[in-house]
């Protein structure tokens, strides 16, 4: 009979299988080999005596009885991780592949100086960041955390909120020169820069008395990446919207001028989400602290109360 270490083991590689959806990228996201994944999973199932998962080479699914397990599954190991740290008397150092998917823009930014700030403290760590700007399946990615810009659409996901980031209207001189003077009145007539989802249709802005007004915006160059936003605000192609992270070295050089200062946009949230646990790995924790650490560093960024 195996010992309960063993059927542990294989529960939280059947979780890992059932979440990922795949062995194969069940497998990257443990750092075993797709075999080995394989082989726990069928050492389950003849444990149990079921069929857990119906695969091919070209798909996979959980029967019935493989998905009454999962979530009893995960309740289960998450329980024994946590029992096992609190006995340990410490937590766990961070070790192991910590994979992370943030957004294109911050990714390039204050994202990677949290990333080489973690490897420069724990060295034995190893990192895999995906920068993308569109909407992630975090299980299908192999990821432990994604760092989400607004809205975390995915219901089933943890979120942990880190604070929300200003945002200030800017443009090129080159453009002010072309448009004349703006105002508030005048902004619909303007070419702005679309940030999609961010900047398209309607706008709020808020003053510093926590008085708004509702804009309409013409955004005839639209993107989802913010780097090319920015970067066509810079070219001249119309006004658009840029934390102050982003934005003050070209404000203070004269690069950009920012647009009606008495005025900023609704912050956006800066959020964590992460797939539901009662546990988490020491190497996730960690990184959540080193990207605080960074961005309570930055210009317009105000942090969560309370995390």
């Amino acid at each position: 009979m195996k010992p309960v270490h063993d059927r542990l083991d294989l529960l939280h590689t059947f979780v890992r299988v059932a979440e990922a959806g795949s062995l194969s990228k069940a497998a990257r996201m443990m750092d075993i080999t797709q075999p080995t994944a394989s082989r726990r999973l069928l050492e389950l199932e003849r444990l149990l005596g079921c069929k857990l998962a119906l695969r091919t080479t070209a798909s996979f699914s959980l029967t019935d009885e493989g998905r009454q397990l999962v979530a009893e599954a995960r309740a289960l190991a998450d329980r024994w991780a946590g029992l096992a740290e609190r006995i340990s008397g410490a937590r766990s150092r961070p070790e192991g592949t910590l994979r992370v998917v943030g957004p294109s823009g911050y990714g390039t930014g204050f994202l990677t100086d949290a990333v080489t700030d973690l490897r420069a403290a724990w060295p034995q760590l190893r990192v895999e960041l995906t920068l993308t700007d569109r909407v992630v399946d975090l299980a299908s990615a192999g990821a432990e955390c994604w760092v989400c810009v607004g809205e975390v659409r995915d219901p089933g996901l943890v979120r942990r909120t880190l604070g929300a980031m200003e945002r200030v209207l800017v443009a090129s001189p080159a453009l002010l020169a072309r448009t004349g003077p703006v105002t508030i009145g005048r902004l619909p007539g303007l070419p702005f820069v679309g940030l999609v989802p961010h900047v398209m249709g309607t706008l709020r802005l808020l003053d510093k008395a926590g008085r708004s007004r509702m804009v309409s915006v013409d955004t005839p160059l639209r993107t989802d990446s913010l780097l090319s936003s920015y970067r066509a605000i810079l070219n001249g192609a119309g006004i658009g919207a840029a934390a102050p992270w982003m934005c003050q070295a070209d404000l203070d050089a004269g690069r950009v001028v920012r647009v009606l200062p008495r005025w900023w946009l609704e912050p956006v949230g800066i959020h964590v989400a992460m797939p539901p646990s009662l546990y988490r790995p020491a190497r996730v924790t960690a990184f959540i602290d080193a990207l605080c650490r960074r961005m309570d560093q930055l210009p317009g960024f105000r942090p969560a109360t309370g995390g």
